[in-house]
């Protein structure tokens, strides 16, 4: 009941410096008991609007539960195909393997009409372009900001900015198993900003980063059971949340539909 009645308990602290409740005054709320004058019929009442929100909790728990196992499904699987810990395979560094390029600065007024995604620092590109400088598979690390040392995957023409791609040898790495490995080292990456002010990766410390080098078949069945993986954590990702929102909207609607009872027009009335 104190859920459905958050507004008004809100309206009840102070926010004079620290937001504060006092007791006194959480003491005066007046909650609705419905048919007062029947008590076993009130509880009777009560339980059963008990039970049918605590339904739509258990679902909403359920849910979200579910996205979490199988995110951790799908890094467990992820981190044991790229640890190498038990398999001997060669480590060669990525400046010996690999060519680095940078991108190339552009602002929204330099952009054409066309739908080239503009990739920048981040994880959405920024804007888009009728140009572009980079094609094909494409390993991009955000080069600054807040996302400095971001790795992502592009398979399409692309206009790369602020950021720097990695171009493996494709004789010896694939840039999708790069790709992968680099993912996987996401926060030790991220660990890799500098700069107090506007956080930044450089590609010196890229060129010294250490990558494994299985076979190129080896790599094309971690490839494929990864991205196997993938696609079912995308749809689930992409799915049950929008599950999880709507089980929400459901049960604020009938929580509110369930505890909407007549109010007293006035104290003194209800007395």
């Amino acid at each position: 009941m104190l859920t459905q009645g958050e507004s008004e308990i809100h309206a009840l602290c102070t926010f004079d410096g620290i937001p504060a409740l006092n007791a006194s005054k959480l003491k005066e709320l007046r909650i609705p008991i419905p048919c007062p004058e029947n008590p076993k019929k009130s509880l009777e009442i009560q339980a059963e609007i008990v039970r049918i929100l605590d339904t739509f909790t258990s679902l909403t728990t359920e849910l979200t539960t579910e996205l979490s196992a199988r995110k951790k499904q799908y890094n467990y699987y992820r981190d044991q195909l790229l640890s190498f810990e038990e398999v001997e395979v060669e480590w060669k560094t990525l400046g010996d393997v690999a060519a680095f390029r940078r991108g190339t600065a552009i602002t929204k007024k330099q952009t054409t009409d066309g739908n080239i995604p503009v990739v920048a620092n981040g994880p959405l590109p920024t804007y888009f372009h009728g140009e572009h400088n980079r094609t094909g598979e494409t390993v991009v690390i955000a080069r600054s900001g807040a996302y400095a040392g971001y790795v992502s995957y592009w398979n399409q023409p692309i206009f790369l900015t602020d950021a720097f791609s990695i171009h493996p040898d494709s004789t010896i790495l694939r840039p999708r198993f790069v790709y992968y490995f680099l993912q996987n080292k996401q926060d030790h990456i991220h660990a890799m900003k500098k700069g107090a002010g506007v956080p930044h990766v450089r590609v010196k410390e890229f060129e010294t980063y250490l990558v494994p080098v299985p076979p190129l078949a080896a790599q094309d069945q971690i490839i494929s059971t990864l991205d196997t993986f993938d696609t079912l954590t995308t749809s689930l990702t992409e799915g049950l949340p929008r599950e999880i929102k709507l089980r929400q909207q459901q049960y604020e609607y009938y929580r509110d539909l369930l505890l909407s009872f007549p109010k007293p027009e006035s104290t003194s009335n209800a007395a």
